[in-house]
């Protein structure tokens, strides 16, 4: 007995001895081999901390935080979150599977997605970044990306920039790349120079490939360690999980909290509001707010305010010259050359678009006695089914897409005969394609064909005609 404990000691000190010899390289190496692990106020070795209590309204409570009223988007305490437009969720591979149509069902109306972390290795891209953008892309859901940095030197920022420029090949998010700024190892002001120059790299080359770009941290990282001029180029995201959002600066999102629920989604998941001033004539739960129609076009820089207010005009008449301008739009704004209509001042916004207009026949004019289109009415209003044609005419030259209709759900309608000659297939089209959907009055469907239509309608129609 005592020579086998004779022998293991022996063993043993061999061992020792055997390990002092090693080169400390060989353990940084396999270290350096080893997938990082997030390490901040949010997280304790790539776990996901409890920072705030459980935010749930109480059973007495007479509202639901988070929520959208007629009054706008309501804080935890109740009151209204000043410019909040819309609500939306940022994911990751913690969240695991998301059922993504549930989630857009249930008031999500943008998504924040974390394509990765770190450096520009396969290993660190985000386990459900592939399925997450997929979806999002599939069900029409505006999203932007951000990448968890551990960097600790420019070079270090350059490569988690092509981290992200390789994620996003064949992508086109509507809303900004991120750069998430939150790691422990340079929590300190003495770094703040380096936070800098680090942003500044990784913001220079995403742009540079013709994204938004944008910073992520939370408040107290605001406010003593991003605190370089420099940051000012950038949209913010700031986090701080309260009923209000205490940043002084201008900042365009803020994540109020990471115990939201939202259906779909399996436990608590964060929540954030994007910040913005509304025209003051559109109202969050208007009915072409709510289906998206609003966002489409204003997002898309299809349609906007009218020049000079903050006004929208969702149920203003529409002009030929408003519609030719967002077709125009829709197509990418191309040059085109063709004979003048002699009511159009070619120098007024929709000069270009009125000149591709009749260049592609996708709006053609009035036609004289004499067989020539001479004039257009630029400022003249569209009817229900002269837009219906202009859509098809668009469907047809611009997309080419078949605009056969039989009119069998549109002859349905009571007032379908009202629908003029020239207008019948392509307003049938435009009700098979649900691009119409006509009003409901005392238990009948009208097309109402010869009524004008407004800017919310065209919006929705936009929204619709390119989905």
């Amino acid at each position: 007995m005592r020579a086998l404990a004779k022998k293991t000691l022996q063993l043993c000190l061999v061992v020792l001895l055997a390990l002092a010899a090693t080169p400390l390289l060989a353990f940084a190496s396999e270290d350096a081999n080893t997938p990082p692990r997030e390490n901040s106020w949010r997280y304790i070795d790539g776990d996901h901390l409890d920072t705030e209590d459980s935010l749930e309204p109480l059973a007495s409570s007479s509202f639901v935080p988070w929520s959208l009223t007629a009054d706008g988007y309501l804080s935890s305490d109740g009151s209204v979150i000043p410019h909040a437009v819309r609500k939306g969720i940022d994911v990751s591979e913690h969240n695991r599977f998301i059922d993504w149509e549930a989630a857009k069902n249930d008031g999500v109306q943008f998504a924040i997605i974390r394509c990765g972390y770190g450096s520009d290795f396969p290993d660190q891209d985000d386990l459900y970044w592939q399925r997450n953008v997929s979806e999002c892309e599939r069900l029409g859901i505006p999203y932007g990306v951000y990448l968890y940095s551990y960097a600790q030197s420019i070079e270090d920022a350059q490569s988690e920039a092509d981290h992200v420029l390789r994620l996003l090949s064949g992508h086109n998010p509507s809303y900004p790349v991120f750069y998430d700024l939150e790691e422990n190892s340079l929590a300190a002001t003495e770094h703040r120079s380096l936070l800098a120059s680090m942003a500044t790299a990784f913001c220079n080359k995403v742009t540079a490939q013709g994204y938004e770009v944008g910073i992520y941290a939370n408040l107290y990282w605001w406010n003593n360690f991003l605190t370089d001029p420099v940051f000012e180029n950038w949209t913010r995201w700031v986090a701080q999980y309260n009923y209000r959002c205490d940043y002084t600066k201008n900042y365009q999102y803020w994540q109020c909290t990471s115990k939201g629920t939202i259906k779909g989604i399996d436990g608590y998941v964060d929540l954030n509001f994007e910040l913005g001033y509304k025209p003051d004539d559109v109202e969050l739960n208007d009915w072409y707010v709510l289906s998206g129609a609003y966002d489409y076009v204003t997002e898309r820089k299809l349609m906007g305010t009218y020049s000079y207010t903050n006004l929208f005009g969702p149920y203003d008449s529409i002009t030929r010259g408003q519609v030719a301008t967002i077709l125009w739009r829709m197509a990418g704004e191309p040059s085109a050359n063709s004979a003048l209509f002699d009511d159009v001042d070619y120098g007024e916004f929709y000069g270009p678009a009125i000149s591709w207009a009749r260049a592609t026949g996708v709006i053609n004019g009035y036609q004289d006695s004499d067989g020539v289109y001479r004039t257009f009415g630029p400022n003249s209003y569209v009817t229900r089914e002269q837009l219906a044609a202009m859509l098809a005419n668009y469907a047809s030259k611009i997309n080419h897409e078949t605009i056969y209709s039989n009119c069998k759900a549109l002859d349905e309608r009571v007032d379908a005969n009202l629908v003029s000659s020239w207008a019948h297939e392509s307003m049938g089209w435009c009700v098979d394609k649900k691009l119409v959907s006509g009003v409901h009055l005392n238990g009948q469907d009208y097309i109402q064909p010869q009524s004008y239509a407004w800017r919310a309608s065209m919006a929705s129609m936009v929204m619709m005609l390119e989905s």
